[in-house]
């Protein structure tokens, strides 16, 4: 990508800087800044990252007393206290988060306020590469537009200083659209290909569902600079190679742990009853605990947890890949339903109940630039890994949310340019 000129960067600049600023803001009103993690998820990756920091690796240890300390005597965090266990290594979640978070314990003595400000800048990263995405299709005035909308969004807002992955996802889901329209308008090179993959590597790494992103690459616009191809075969498998070679260490390790052919580890095995079968249709597609569906089988064997995994993973997907050959027409209605729950509005919030329609209307405005096509791609794709897996109420839906801003305000930008054009008004796009 050719280095863009200081005017603009000093735009970037004042947008991550306003993000930022508008998140910790927040962030400090709400009163979470300096609180302990968010119980659920939360707590799980500040287990991982507090056996990193120590040294013990990358797993549990629900017993010591240290790690326990800062949630004692908090009622939320009840269910998590009763959790007792000797150290055990895990493959149950993807290890981008907790290894970042270990480093900053490592920098801050587990400083809860450190994580959660570099999670607003994060987020603000999110919000900064989703402004340049709109200024690839429709120039700088739309980087300012999508900021301006950004700020506005309260899922945005609400994961922006969370112990989560949400604004992990946004970031690089936005960074990966930037590389890989820049690549569609300029063409491909083996070094931008490179680039691209290194950014979608860590991408599996922030979420295992981002696995099923990685055949875009297949089909993604562009030609090959070096060679004249209009395929591009050869330089975007360099980019789905270095996406391997990025990912391909935990994969193995994650084989090496479990003593099993399970690259991705057990999370998605383990909860593939809440996708497909009687669980998933009693709660209409929505994630739900799920304690039973041969859990209490297995515990009683008393085997070590990490086994026990394993045989639970293996288990469940052979009960749901059974339930779903024998009821066909239940898995397509039960896709429907994950993706009706994850995309339907839920709350008096403007963003969330135009944004997507508004995104379909600007993307038939711009639908000549390579951007548009990009960006419709990663969203496709991030709709159709919520119909293959479950719903969380719109949480999946916030990884590419600043995509959709950034294209909502291409399109208001590109519009208004065409709009002056019939009064002899001239705007010549800023890129």
């Amino acid at each position: 990508m050719r280095k863009p000129p200081l005017p603009r960067t000093l735009v970037y600049a004042l947008i991550f800087l306003a993000a930022f600023g508008v998140y910790v803001t927040r962030a400090a009103r709400s009163g979470v800044l300096g609180q302990p993690p968010e119980a659920g998820d939360g707590h799980d990756y500040d287990a991982i990252a507090y056996n990193v920091w120590k040294g013990r690796g990358f797993g549990y240890y629900w017993s010591d007393p240290a790690w326990r300390l800062p949630y004692e005597g908090i009622p939320r965090y009840r269910l998590l206290l009763n959790r007792q266990s000797d150290f055990y290594p895990t493959t149950y979640r993807p290890p981008a988060m907790p290894l970042l978070l270990s480093g900053v314990y490592a920098l801050t003595d587990r400083d809860f306020t450190a994580w959660r400000l570099l999670a607003c800048a994060i987020m603000a990263g999110a919000v900064t590469a989703a402004a340049a995405v709109a200024a690839q299709v429709a120039g700088l005035p739309a980087a300012v537009l999508a900021a301006a909308i950004a700020l506005q969004s309260r899922d945005l807002s609400r994961f922006s200083a969370m112990f989560m992955t949400e604004g992990l996802g946004a970031f690089l889901a936005a960074l990966l659209a930037w590389t890989w329209i820049g690549n569609a308008r300029e063409g491909w090179t083996a070094r931008r290909a490179a680039v691209s993959g290194a950014v979608m590597g860590a991408l599996l790494a922030a979420r295992t569902i981002f696995i099923l992103w990685t055949p875009l690459v297949l089909i993604l616009p562009g030609r090959d600079a070096r060679f004249g191809s209009r395929f591009s075969w050869r330089v975007k498998a360099i980019c789905l190679a270095t996406a391997i070679l990025v990912i391909s260490p935990w994969w193995i390790r994650n084989i090496v742990v479990t003593k099993a052919f399970m690259p991705l580890g057990t999370q998605g095995a383990i909860n593939l009853p809440m996708a497909f079968g009687p669980r998933a249709i009693r709660f209409e597609g929505m994630w739900a605990s799920n304690p039973g569906d041969g859990w209490p089988e297995i515990a009683a064997q008393k085997l070590d947890v990490v086994t026990s995994e394993v045989m639970l993973a293996r288990y469940r997907s052979h009960l749901t890949v059974t339930w779903m050959m024998e009821h066909p027409l239940e898995v397509l209605d039960l896709m429907r339903l994950h993706v009706w729950q994850e995309l339907r509005p839920r709350r008096a919030d403007l963003l969330s109940k135009w944004l997507l329609p508004a995104a379909a209307v600007a993307a038939m405005v711009l639908w000549r630039s390579p951007g548009v096509w990009v960006i419709a791609l990663l969203v496709g794709a991030n709709i159709l890994s919520v119909a293959m897996t479950y719903a969380e109420g719109g949480r999946f839906m916030v990884p590419v949310q600043p995509l959709l801003i950034a294209l909502v305000a291409a399109g208001v930008v590109d519009l208004s340019r065409r709009l002056l054009a019939l009064f002899g008004i001239s705007l010549a796009p800023s890129r």
